[in-house]
């Protein structure tokens, strides 16, 4: 894996922009604070912006101009340079530093409205050193896991996991897909650690284990009982219908992942609320009434659950639909339908494919609405699309009377409700991934596109499509109020 360097930078200022770009910016000059609190410049990054943050990011740099540069050096000036308050982050991926002091060869990746500008020094260059140590450990990990062996002790940084029947086949081979084995999943989840596991962090986390393969026992585990290794971190969650907490495990890093992987954990499924503190809401504690007024209850996002029901005619009696192209073909449609509603209403959204036969939907939000006023809104949108829809689009909770229709499940927007986390593997024939796209991809993808074998090198090409989606707050209620005014 090709080491990417990555850090932040504090935004000083934008320069104009020319022919298509003409009303928006051309780039913008970045700094750093020294070790004299004067903010040094880095350079200019003029390049990752699409048509969309382009807007976005010219709106909040036009409301902090300011008549005095912020550097205490003078800029390289290319074109015409407004300056601005030096309060804004952004996150830049380059080659290297250049002898002179600025970067080669940035790209924009997004702005860190998590990250506090005052804390963004040459220091910075420690991210990139984090940074570069992680592809390093994940190489090291890779490395390991090419042997021919069916057992190891696996060192992972300064912990060592004991692994075993790697060539144990988990996915039995398929049609045109060769056999998934033990070790295929554990160099999978080691090689996607860098993109999956900012998904994972701080949630609680149910695990569908099948140790056997897919065509042996599976179950869902939820608690930890056994004796934990000292790099897994949990949380006590209260159970309001067993008035007792019980241990969920958080998967916080790569010995965590790979260990999980050794169990037999085929799918990961994570609450959709994090313990961060956010928007004054207080870190769980451990009971009842804290989890009422902690993070925990405040979703990060209301999610979107479409699920075809329109059978191939292959199912056994009884069976749910398998997948077929005419069935997401339909659940395409009701997503960019939905995308339409969103994008009228000022949301920016997420897709994935579920891995199997459906889609999911994410509109990341402030943390101020509890999981049952989310569910409101997800029910309220679900329903005035059926209404439009009603031949297509079904919220109806009997399953007898969702065949030949798409079914739009509110109900996953709810405390303790899980959903498989982006690229994780699915306990299915293939060994597919649910795969985070954009939505100018949706219309041409099928979820047997994305698989454990190829996922990795598309990864390492393009990067985490959803890596916004953990940093973009926005608000349901001005969204509501502007749609019905």
């Amino acid at each position: 894996m090709k080491a990417v360097q990555t850090a932040e930078f504090v935004i000083g200022g934008f320069t104009a922009g020319e022919g298509y770009r003409r009303a928006e910016f051309g780039a913008l000059l970045l700094g750093y604070w020294d070790e004299h609190a004067k903010l040094r410049y880095a350079g200019h990054v003029g390049s990752g912006f699409s048509d969309r943050t382009v807007a976005e990011i010219r709106k909040r740099l036009v409301a902090l101009k300011t008549a005095e540069s912020p550097f205490s050096t003078q800029p390289d000036l290319h074109a015409p340079t407004t300056w601005i308050r030096p309060v804004l982050v952004a996150e830049v991926q380059y080659h290297e530093w250049t002898p002179s002091g600025t970067l080669r060869a940035p790209v924009f990746l997004r702005l860190r409205d998590d990250v506090d500008a005052k804390s963004v020094g040459r220091k910075g260059t420690a991210g990139i050193t984090a940074r570069n140590e992680a592809t390093d450990l994940v190489t090291s990990v890779l490395r390991q896991l090419a042997t021919k062996e069916s057992s190891l002790s696996l060192q992972v940084g300064a912990h060592r996991i004991r692994v075993s029947q790697l060539d144990k086949a988990l996915w039995p081979a398929h049609r045109k897909w060769r056999a998934t084995t033990k070790g295929d999943l554990l160099r999978y989840l080691a090689a996607v650690a860098p993109y999956m596991l900012p998904h994972l962090a701080n949630r609680p986390l149910t695990l569908i284990r099948m140790p056997d393969g897919i065509s042996g026992e599976s179950f869902f585990q939820k608690h930890l009982t056994q004796k934990l290794p000292p790099f897994v971190e949990t949380v006590e969650v209260y159970s309001k219908s067993k008035t007792e907490n019980h241990t969920y495990p958080l998967c916080n890093n790569l010995p965590t992942l790979l260990w999980l992987g050794q169990l037999g954990t085929l799918e990961f499924h994570v609450w959709h609320s994090s313990l961060a503190e956010s928007e004054g809401r207080s870190a769980y504690t451990g009971s009842l009434a804290n989890l009422e007024a902690s993070a925990l209850n405040y979703p990060d996002y209301v999610v979107f659950d479409i699920d075809p029901y329109i059978y191939s005619g292959k199912e056994a009696p009884g069976a749910e639909p398998e997948f077929n192209r005419k069935a997401f073909a339909a659940g395409k449609t009701v997503a960019l339908w939905l995308k339409d509603l969103l994008d009228a209403m000022s949301l920016r959204s997420f897709v994935k494919t579920s891995g199997k036969t459906g889609l999911h939907i994410f509109v990341p939000i402030a943390r101020t609405l509890t999981f049952v006023q989310a569910r409101s809104v997800c029910e309220l949108i679900g329903r005035h699309l059926m209404a439009q829809h009603p031949d297509l689009i079904t919220m109806d909770w009997s399953v007898e009377k969702r065949p030949g229709k798409i079914f739009f499940d509110h109900n996953m927007n709810a405390r303790g409700k899980t959903l498989n986390v982006a690229y994780s593997p699915r306990g299915v024939a293939g060994a597919p991934v649910s795969m985070p796209v954009t939505w100018e991809e949706l219309p041409d993808v099928e979820p047997p596109d994305f698989r454990m074998e190829n996922v990795p090198k598309l990864m390492a090409a393009r990067g985490d499509v959803w890596r916004d989606l953990l940093t973009t707050r926005q608000s349901l209620e001005a969204a509501l109020k502007m749609s019905t005014a």
